[in-house]
């Protein structure tokens, strides 16, 4: 006796069919979906992290700038002061063939500024990111209200190291003797050198996960 589909069994199979295949092409969809969100997310990391890189060096690049101008006008001064210091000498020895002795020519010192004294908040090196944070943010805001100059600014900040930071510091004067580095002597050197010592390199990537979750 021969068995027959029935159209009803038929239909049910179609319909089955057509489920699971638009459930896969749903689970792929999906799938693809969380892929293109990863890359994104990936793709803007990369450009925050390159966006950091950037930022450090033209900092970098505007410290070697300042550095090259303090030198340029403290130069231009020593030059200056020799011009000035020959040109007495010149008129003290036409002064020797006149009938008579010229008084001495007195010299207008201008008084030096005396700067105000600064005190700053001790830092003592822990691996704590936001306790340095915070630190750095407050030695910022000292120096603008006081207008610290920028040679004592390293100064200042290196006498508030405590602990860890002072040992720190120490043997990072020592190493840069060592390998002939020029000393650091302006104050966004010295934060570029805390911050590798203190930020992780995953500590911004952290902050922009944070910032996603808030939105």
């Amino acid at each position: 006796m021969e068995e027959f589909s029935t159209p009803h069994s038929d239909t049910n199979s179609s319909d089955y069919n057509d489920i699971a295949k638009v459930s896969h092409e749903l689970r792929s969809l999906k799938i693809w979906k969380e892929q293109e969100s990863k890359q994104r997310l990936k793709e803007k990391l990369e450009r925050e992290a390159q966006l950091a890189l950037l930022e450090e060096e033209i900092r970098l690049l505007k410290g070697k700038k300042e550095k090259l101008h303090h030198r340029h006008r403290s130069k231009h001064s020593s030059q200056a002061h020799s011009s000035t210091l020959g040109e007495s000498m010149h008129d003290d020895s036409l002064a020797l063939g006149d009938h008579y002795q010229q008084p001495p020519r007195r010299v207008h010192r201008t008084p030096k500024t005396r700067e105000s004294r600064v005190d700053l908040p001790y830092f003592h090196g822990k691996d704590d990111v936001e306790g340095y944070l915070d630190w750095e943010m407050k030695v910022e805001q000292i120096f603008t209200c006081h207008q610290v100059s920028e040679e004592r600014k390293v100064y200042l900040a290196t006498l508030s190291f405590q602990g860890h930071a002072m040992y720190w510091w120490t043997s990072l004067v020592r190493d840069r003797r060592l390998h002939n580095d020029p000393p650091i002597q302006y104050w966004n050197e010295l934060r570029s050198a805390l911050r590798r010592r203190h930020i992780p390199s995953y500590y911004t990537r952290e902050l922009i996960n944070k910032l996603q979750r808030l939105h």
